[in-house]
């Protein structure tokens, strides 16, 4: 990752990267994990890691695993999720975060991701660019920190909040989320889903006849 944008500098890793660690290059082809052996289950969830990592063209299920990723890039991925919830030998739900640091996605696929702040995954800080998200599940999410360009959304959407502005804690000067060119079109919106914080309606497509309304509520949640 030589070639980093601007929006990537907001904060760099340390020099010694954790002991965790689980690939670090480039991994292309099928996986249905990238292993870090020294670290034990958490939640009895499988841990899947990235870090530092270039990926192209990887197939990932996100059955019972426990998803983490930091400064890494992915480009024609497409990551799968039961419709079904597959729990870990504790009982935990899968769960983790696209970006808890900033990561990049182009072209990707998420196909019935389970998206919630509680037992599901977080966009987190990532960036997704030209992806499509297929029928997602959407209930409990807050979009507080993500980039989202010229992406798609097919399905039922409900229950979940889009944050222009950044209140996460790790930008006290506030940031400003890029939201633009979204495809709502082929997404059934329901009257729960709430566009927060200088939310950018007009640089979205909406399906005909639908109206966007501001929420203006303090609270994310």
């Amino acid at each position: 990752m030589t070639d980093r944008p601007d929006w990537w500098r907001c904060q760099v890793p340390a020099d010694r990267p954790p002991p965790w660690v689980g690939r670090e290059g480039a991994v292309t082809g099928s996986v249905g994990k990238v292993d870090a052996p020294d670290i034990p289950l958490r939640d009895g969830l499988r841990p899947l890691h990235f870090f530092r990592a270039a990926v192209t063209d990887v197939q990932v299920w996100l059955n019972a695993v426990h998803l983490t990723v930091q400064w890494s890039s992915f480009d024609g991925c497409h990551f799968r999720q039961r419709v079904r919830p597959v729990l870990g030998t504790d009982g935990f739900a899968a769960q983790g975060s696209f970006g808890n640091d900033p990561a990049l996605y182009r072209g990707c696929t998420f196909e019935r991701v389970r998206f919630r702040a509680m037992g599901g995954f977080s966009l987190g800080h990532a960036r997704f660019e030209g992806c499509t998200f297929v029928n997602c599940r959407w209930e409990g999410h807050v979009a507080d920190a993500a980039d989202l360009l010229d992406n798609t959304f097919v399905g039922r959407m409900n229950g979940c909040v889009w944050v222009g502005r950044s209140r996460s804690d790790r930008y006290p000067g506030g940031r400003r989320n890029l939201i633009r060119g979204n495809d709502f079109t082929a997404t059934e919106l329901t009257d729960n889903v709430a566009w927060r914080l200088d939310f950018p309606l007009a640089d979205q497509h909406w399906p005909k006849g639908f109206t966007p309304l501001v929420d203006d509520h303090p609270d994310l949640g």
